[in-house]
């Protein structure tokens, strides 16, 4: 903290600045703790929503998921029409297994987010559909996931979990079909510049793409084996020339 000062007009930055500055280096309890004073001094209106998102994150990244939902919550009455906090509220919900909560506030993103690149919208979007896909809620997923798929349909990281969600929902040659285009999509997906995490994330979705693919071929490979196997039966049967 900033040891002998209130949180006054004059030291609000300094509060902000210090919180910024303790989640930085990792100590978000302290990170907390500015932000918190920050937002409970109420200088402005604005320093006091900045202070509330912010302390979220802090109370988020500390593990304190149930005082992070608070402290979004109030962000969210004073700022109910800003798509992020919907969207962090989303995902700690989903980390709890409040699946239905997560559903409401990743709707509630994807509706609000207005921006040019609809970055919001499209991470809510992959979000719920992942989550719908781990309930087995296979075709709100497909439902989900074509419409994010609609939104960027080069993102073959997208297309895969359409194509999970497909296979969990019986359609399996609509699977095949898009499990193979995100093959095609990874194999060729680039980005400006080199970053590590991002080719290590590109390199294992090629890998589940692939053996997506050849799960579903191999399926599709024994049903026509089985289905030549019964024809060749049938035809061996006493009197089958006769039919």
């Amino acid at each position: 903290m900033l040891v002998g000062h209130v949180c006054t007009l004059e030291t609000a930055f300094g509060f902000y600045t210090l919180g910024d500055c303790r989640y930085a280096i990792g100590d978000y309890k302290g990170a907390h703790e500015a932000w918190k004073t920050l937002h409970e001094a109420n200088i402005t209106n604005a320093l006091t929503d900045q202070a509330l998102f912010q302390d979220g994150r802090a109370l988020d990244a500390s593990g304190d998921l149930l005082a992070a939902i608070h402290a979004y919550n109030s962000f969210a009455a004073r700022q109910p029409e800003e798509a992020l906090v919907h969207f962090n509220l989303g995902e700690i919900y989903g980390r709890l297994g409040q699946f239905s909560d997560a559903a409401k506030a990743y709707h509630l993103a994807a509706d609000l987010d207005k921006s040019a690149d609809l970055q919001v919208r499209r991470d809510a979007l992959f979000n719920l559909g992942g989550d719908q896909t781990k309930q087995g809620l296979y075709l709100d997923a497909v439902a989900t996931l074509t419409t994010l798929v609609g939104l960027d349909d080069g993102a073959g990281f997208h297309v895969l979990r359409l194509a999970e969600a497909l296979k969990g929902a019986g359609k399996r040659d609509d699977a095949l079909r898009e499990a193979q285009r995100a093959v095609a999509l990874l194999t060729k997906a680039t980005i400006d510049g080199f970053d590590a995490d991002w080719e290590n994330e590109r390199q294992t979705a090629l890998r589940e793409a692939s053996a997506l693919v050849g799960a579903l071929e191999a399926v599709a490979a024994a049903e026509a084996s089985l289905a030549d196997a019964v024809v060749g039966v049938a035809t061996a049967l006493p009197g089958a020339s006769n039919a």
